[in-house]
C-alpha cells in the first residue's frame, strides 16, 4: 500500500495503484470518497476490484486491455506525490497523485514511445466516488458516508460534483484542467429481496467511469441519436513520441455556490440558465468568464421536434458585456436572452479566443398545459380497454400490481379538475376505479381485505394511489359520474386510508411496520380530512384525524434517527422527500429542514437540463430520471419552500421539475426513444454508457426493457409488462398542485427580482410576471407575504406588481 498525506487529505493506493481511499482530514466523520473494498467484501460485492478509482480499460490497435492484468511500477516521490506506470506495447498508460495544500491533482497520461502511431478506439477509467446506498438502517451512514455525483460535461470544461447526501460540507469537486472527458457511464452492483418480504431489501452503488477516449461503440444505439454529444465521439491516433494528457483538480467545497466559485478560479467559465421553457418563452442566462479568457463567439444549435435538421445559428452578438463580474471583480460577464418560439433541445457552445469551448444543454417545451392535454387524451384512446379486454377489463395499460400504475387515473381525474372537463375522459377513470382496481387490489372488493398480490404480502404503499383516486373522485361534478355519487367515493378514500394507516388491520409484520411509513397520502390528507367534516361523515373524519395525529407524532419521535429516509430501501427519496413534506405540513418547520436538506442534496445541478434531476438509480441501474419519484421529490421541495422560505428549495424544485418532462417531451431527438405526442417512457437514463444494459444509455424506456430479465426480481414484476409508461401520472398532480398554477418571485443574494416558472419584464415603476404554469392562476412573493389569486375558474398568465401590490393584466 502506498500511503500520500499532507494536512489536508489522506490518500490510500492499492498494490495495483488503485485508490483506495480519499480522506479529507478536516471532515468530522471522516468520509471515505471513493468506493472502499473493504465494504465491498462485507456487502458481498465481489470480484469488483477492476472497477476501483484509477483501474481502466482501453482498446489499442483492436485488442480490448484492462489494468487488472497488468502488473504496473508504483513509484513514490515523497509524501505527496505517487507515479502508477503501466506498460503496453506500444503505449505507456501513467497515473499520477499529486497533493497540494488543499488540491489533489490527477493526471492521466498516455505516451506513444515506439515509432508507430497507436490508435485508441476507447481509453476508459473508472472514477468510483463514493455513490453507495449502504445496507445501515440506521441512515446515518448513508447520509455521512456516501455521496451523489453531479456531472458537466461538453467541451474543455468537464466537472463533478461530488454531494455528501447529508448536504454537510465538505463536499468534493472534481474539475477537467486539460483535455477532453467524452463521457461518463457507471456500472451497477445492488441486491433486492423484496420478493422474500424483506423491508428494506434494496441496497447497492455504482462505479462511475470517465470515457477519455470513446469512438461510441460501448454504446452505439445512443451515439447514434446523440445530436448532442456525438461529435465527441471520435478515435485517437497517437503519433510516435507524442503524450495525451488528461488532468482533474479536487477540491473541496461547501455548496453549490462555492462549487462554480472554485471552477472559476480555475479556469473555468461560470453559468447561471434557464434549463427549461416552454415555447414563445424567454431562455435568460449569464456567463461570467475569469480573468485571461475572452469571447470569441456564441453557437447555438438546436433540434426542432418536427424536423431531423440541426440548426446552427450565431448569436454572439446578442449577448450584452458586463463588467467587474468575473472573478474578483476581475474577468468579463455578459448576460444573454433569446425568445424561442419552436420547441425542441437546444445546445448553446460558448468559442474562447484560445479555443477552447463550453456548453450548455437546454430545453423549450410545449406550453404545458398541451402536454397534459396530449397526455390526457392518448391515456383516454391508447391505454383504457374497455370492457371487451380479455385481461382486467376496464384497466388502464400497461397492467401492473402495483399501486403507482394507478397514476394515470389520478392524473386524468385532476387534470380534467382544472379545466374544461372531458366527460369520456372522466368516465374511463371511474370505470377503471370501481370496476378494477377496487376489485384487483381487495378480495371481493372488500377494503378491510386487501389481496396479496405479491405472493404471500401486500405493499402498504398500493393504497396511497388507491385512496387518491377515490379521493379525486369525490371531487368531481356529481353529473360527470356514472357509477356512484362524490360522497361515497370520499367514504371510500376515507376507509382505505384509515386501514392503510392503522397497523392492527394488518396481519403481517412487514404490513404493520409500512404502516408507519410515510408515502404518496401526505398529497391530499389534509384535504381529504376537510371534505368528510365538511360532508359531516364525522364518524370517518374521527378516526383518520386520530391516525394521522399518531403518525404525525410518530415522524416527530423519528426525525433525530432520520427513520423516514428508509423505505422499502435502505435510503430512499421516496422516503425523505414526503417526510419533510409531512412535517411541514404538520407544522413541524425544524425537524421538515432536517429532511429539506436530503432533499437538496439528492437534486442534481449540472450544464445539462437533463442531470439536474433528483437521484435514483435503481430502475435504470444508472443514474436518472424517474418520472414517478423524479417529479414527487420535486414537489417535496416546493413545499419545502413555501414553509421554509429558503429559495434553494425553488430553484431545485423547479429544475429538477423540468428534468422529469424529458419522459414526456415528444420533441427529444437526442435519444433512440422518440416519443409520439402524448406518449411517455418512465425512465431516463442519464449515463453514458449505461454498463449494465448499454442500450439503454442516454435513453429513456419503461419496465417492457425488463421483460424476459434474468435478474429474479425483474423477471417476477415485469415479466407480463408491456409499453413504457408503467408508473406515470402521480408526479403530474403534484406539478399541477404547485407549478402547474403558481409562479414564483424572490429577490437573490444580491437584492435583484428572480421568477421561477415564468418570466418578468422590468417596467418603469414595477414588474410584469408571465407565467409558465400549465393553467396561470397564481403569484407568490413569499418574503413579502403577497400573493396574486386569480378568481375561481379564471386563468392569468400576465400579471402586474406594482408599488407592492399585485394586480390582474388585461
Amino acid at each position: 500500500m502506498t500511503i500520500l498525506s499532507n494536512e489536508k487529505y489522506r490518500i490510500e493506493l492499492s498494490g495495483r495503484g488503485a485508490m483506495e481511499a480519499l480522506v479529507m482530514r478536516n471532515d468530522p466523520h471522516e468520509m471515505n470518497w471513493v468506493i472502499d473494498p473493504g465494504y465491498l467484501q462485507q456487502a458481498g460485492y465481489k470480484d469488483d476490484d477492476d472497477k476501483l478509482f484509477g483501474e481502466w480499460t482501453m482498446r489499442l490497435n483492436g485488442k480490448n486491455l484492462r489494468s487488472a492484468d497488468l502488473t504496473p511500477k508504483i513509484i513514490q516521490e515523497g509524501p505527496c506525490r505517487a507515479t502508477v506506470e503501466f506498460t503496453v506495447s506500444p503505449v505507456v498508460v501513467t497515473l499520477v497523485y499529486t497533493l497540494e495544500g488543499e488540491k489533489l491533482r490527477w493526471a492521466v497520461k498516455l505516451s506513444n514511445p515506439s515509432d508507430k502511431p497507436a490508435n485508441i478506439n476507447g481509453l476508459h477509467v473508472w472514477f468510483s466516488l463514493a455513490y453507495v446506498m449502504y445496507r445501515d438502517e440506521n441512515v446515518i451512514r448513508n447520509m455521512r458516508e456516501s455521496c451523489a455525483v453531479f456531472t458537466h460535461l461538453g467541451g474543455d470544461f468537464a466537472k463533478f460534483a461530488a454531494v455528501r447526501r447529508s448536504n454537510e460540507g465538505p463536499h468534493l469537486g472534481v474539475y477537467s484542467l486539460e483535455g477532453r472527458t467524452v463521457a461518463t457511464g457507471s456500472y451497477c452492483r445492488y441486491s433486492n429481496r423484496f420478493l422474500e418480504q424483506i423491508s428494506p431489501s434494496l441496497d447497492g452503488l455504482l462505479y462511475h467511469r470517465l470515457s477519455l477516449v470513446e469512438d461510441g461503440a460501448s454504446m452505439s444505439e445512443s451515439a447514434a441519436a446523440d445530436w448532442i454529444y456525438g461529435s465527441a465521439y471520435q478515435t485517437l491516433k497517437l503519433e510516435p513520441e507524442q503524450t495525451k494528457v488528461w488532468e482533474y483538480v479536487f477540491l473541496p467545497f461547501q455548496d453549490m455556490d462555492e462549487f462554480y466559485r472554485r471552477g472559476e478560479v480555475l479556469g473555468h467559465p461560470r453559468w447561471s440558465y434557464t434549463p427549461v421553457l416552454p415555447r414563445d418563452g424567454v431562455f435568460q442566462a449569464s456567463l461570467s468568464l475569469p480573468d485571461g479568457q475572452a469571447l470569441r463567439e456564441l453557437r447555438l444549435y438546436s433540434a426542432p421536434g418536427g424536423s431531423d435538421a440541426i440548426r446552427e445559428e450565431d448569436v454572439t452578438a446578442q449577448a450584452l458585456p458586463l463588467t467587474g463580474s468575473g472573478q474578483n471583480g476581475g474577468g468579463s460577464g455578459y448576460t444573454l436572452s433569446l425568445h424561442r418560439s419552436e420547441p425542441g433541445e437546444h445546445k448553446l457552445e460558448l468559442r474562447l479566443e484560445d479555443g477552447r469551448r463550453d456548453v450548455l444543454v437546454w430545453n423549450v417545451l410545449e406550453p404545458v398545459g398541451t402536454l397534459l392535454k396530449r397526455r390526457a387524451e392518448w391515456l383516454a384512446a391508447r391505454s383504457y380497454e374497455g370492457a371487451e379486454a380479455a385481461e382486467r377489463p376496464h384497466a388502464f395499460r400497461p397492467l401492473s400490481n402495483q399501486g403507482e400504475s394507478l397514476g394515470k387515473l389520478a392524473f386524468l381525474l385532476m387534470n380534467n379538475r382544472m379545466t374544461t372537463p372531458v366527460p369520456e375522459q372522466v368516465a374511463k377513470a371511474e370505470a377503471a376505479a370501481v370496476l378494477d382496481m377496487k376489485s384487483h387490489w381487495f378480495v371481493d372488493g372488500d377494503f378491510s381485505r386487501p389481496r396479496p398480490l405479491y405472493g404471500d404480502f401486500y405493499r402498504i404503499y398500493d393504497f396511497d394511489y388507491i385512496g387518491h383516486v377515490f379521493y379525486l373522485l369525490s371531487r368531481m361534478d356529481g353529473g360527470l359520474l356514472k357509477l356512484n355519487p362524490p360522497r361515497v367515493y370520499l367514504e371510500w378514500a376515507a376507509e382505505v386510508m384509515c386501514m392503510r394507516l392503522d397497523p392492527d388491520c394488518h396481519p403481517g409484520q412487514r404490513e404493520k411496520d409500512e404502516s408507519s411509513l410515510n408515502g404518496v397520502f401526505i398529497l391530499y390528507i389534509q384535504e381529504l380530512l376537510k371534505d368528510l367534516e365538511g360532508e359531516g361523515l364525522f364518524e370517518w373524519h374521527e378516526r383518520l384525524l386520530k391516525l394521522w395525529e399518531r403518525f404525525g407524532r410518530s415522524m416527530e419521535i423519528g426525525v433525530q434517527q432520520y427513520g423516514g429516509a428508509v423505505t422499502e430501501h435502505f435510503y430512499d427519496n421516496a422516503g425523505f422527500g414526503p417526510t419533510c413534506e409531512t412535517l411541514c405540513r404538520l407544522g413541524i418547520p425544524g425537524e421538515a429542514a432536517r429532511y429539506g436538506q436530503l432533499i437538496l442534496a439528492n437534486i442534481g445541478f449540472s450544464n445539462d437540463y437533463r442531470l439536474q434531476n433528483p437521484d435514483r438509480w435503481w430502475e435504470a441501474l444508472s443514474p436518472m430520471i424517474h418520472s414517478l419519484w423524479g417529479g414527487l421529490v420535486a414537489a417535496s421541495a416546493l413545499v419545502a419552500y413555501e414553509h421554509l422560505g429558503d429559495p434553494e428549495y425553488l430553484e431545485a424544485a423547479y429544475r429538477s421539475t423540468m428534468a422529469v418532462f424529458n419522459c414526456y417531451d415528444w420533441n427529444v431527438r437526442s435519444t433512440p426513444r422518440r416519443l409520439e405526442p402524448g406518449e411517455a417512457a418512465s425512465t431516463y437514463s442519464v449515463a453514458a454508457p449505461n454498463l449494465n444494459m448499454p442500450e439503454l444509455s442516454r435513453n429513456r424506456f419503461g419496465q417492457s426493457v425488463f421483460v424476459g430479465a434474468s435478474d429474479p426480481l425483474f423477471a417476477s414484476l415485469f415479466s407480463g409488462v408491456s409499453g413504457d409508461d408503467w408508473d406515470m401520472g402521480e408526479e403530474l398532480v403534484a406539478y399541477l398542485l404547485g407549478f402547474g398554477t403558481t409562479a414564483y418571485l424572490y429577490r437573490d443574494s444580491g437584492g435583484q427580482m428572480r421568477c421561477v416558472n415564468g418570466f418578468l419584464t422590468e417596467e418603469e415603476d414595477g414588474w410584469i410576471v408571465t407565467s409558465y404554469a400549465a393553467y396561470p392562476s397564481r403569484v407568490l412573493l413569499l418574503e413579502d407575504k403577497l400573493e396574486f389569486r386569480a378568481p375561481q375558474g379564471t386563468l392569468q398568465p400576465r400579471v402586474r406588481l406594482r408599488d407592492g401590490r399585485f394586480s390582474a393584466c388585461l
